[in-house]
């Protein structure tokens, strides 16, 4: 596989050229979503604008925030993330979730954290069509297994469907079809803002398809390492399918150990990811 050239490492500076529209592609990641707060601010701050916004997962969340607004998108987004406790999506209420779990057998936990997350932050716009720029979230069709794109109809659906994830969450109905967090299919949808019309990309990647993965040393730790391999390996597909399209692509700060659930660092990822976000513009010359 090619790597693009806007994701590699240089000390020379390359001119990217930026066609419009420019296409904001938020890939999935839980946790790690917090790299792409300090990745927008940098991006916007240096007049690297979208305009339309694909997401999947907690990318679609973050991403939906901006389509919403851009111009004032990454102050939400700072107050939202910087508050460990309103994000955590996961609510425990003593053996309830267990209890469900050999109830039903469908999820560990409700989604309703998720959904008050929602509304606290995109209270004003019940359809993906109210938000100001176009807008797409990525689910998985539970009995087709391929990804769908959401890009009208209501929105805090496409969110939660986007954000089903299998066994924590219960899968999400939406217009007689039921659906899976998009991650399974398509983590980073490059494709899919493609198919919305974008001229050029600007890639948010929650990690970094370029580092080593540490061996798994448990059974739970495979299925982690698993669910990675797959899923850097549909980005690195993606990235050379459309090789040829102008794209910038900042490398995350988050590493192959860093968990998907610890919210403990995400004050430390925003201002990281921020500083290389900054650094990697500095090396690649955008131009319009």
């Amino acid at each position: 596989m090619r790597a693009h050239a806007a994701t590699m490492s240089t000390s020379h500076s390359v001119r990217m050229p930026l066609p419009r529209p420019i296409g904001f592609v938020l890939g999935g990641g839980g946790a790690l979503g917090a790299v792409q707060v300090g990745m927008l601010r940098a991006l916007l701050e240096r007049g690297v604008t979208p305009d339309l916004v694909v997401g999947t997962s907690i990318g679609a969340f973050n991403g939906a925030i901006l389509a919403a607004d851009p111009t004032v998108a990454v102050d939400k987004l700072i107050r939202f993330w910087s508050n460990t406790s309103q994000i955590n999506p996961i609510r425990w209420r003593g053996l309830t979730p267990l209890l469900r779990w050999r109830r039903t057998r469908r999820s560990l936990f409700a989604n309703d954290a998720l959904a008050l997350n929602i509304r606290s932050q995109l209270s004003a716009f019940q359809l993906i069509e109210d938000l100001t720029l176009p807008f797409g979230a990525v689910a998985v069709d539970v009995h087709l297994g391929v990804p769908e794109l959401f890009t009208e109809g209501d929105l805090e659906s496409a969110l939660l469907a986007s954000s089903a994830i299998p066994g924590l969450f219960p899968p999400v109905h939406r217009k007689q079809r039921f659906y899976y967090d998009g991650g399974l299919a398509d983590n980073v949808p490059i494709r899919q803002a493609v198919a919305m019309g974008a001229r050029s990309l600007v890639v948010l990647d929650t990690t970094n398809p370029y580092v080593s993965l540490d061996q798994p040393n448990s059974v739970s730790s495979l299925a982690a390492y698993v669910t990675e391999v797959y899923s850097r390996q549909a980005v690195l597909r993606s990235l050379d399918d459309f090789a040829k399209m102008p794209m910038l692509y900042p490398r995350s700060p988050a590493n192959g150990t860093m968990s998907t659930i610890d919210l403990s660092r995400t004050d430390d990822l925003v201002r990281q990811s921020y500083h290389d976000t900054v650094a990697y513009l500095e090396r690649v010359l955008v131009a319009g």
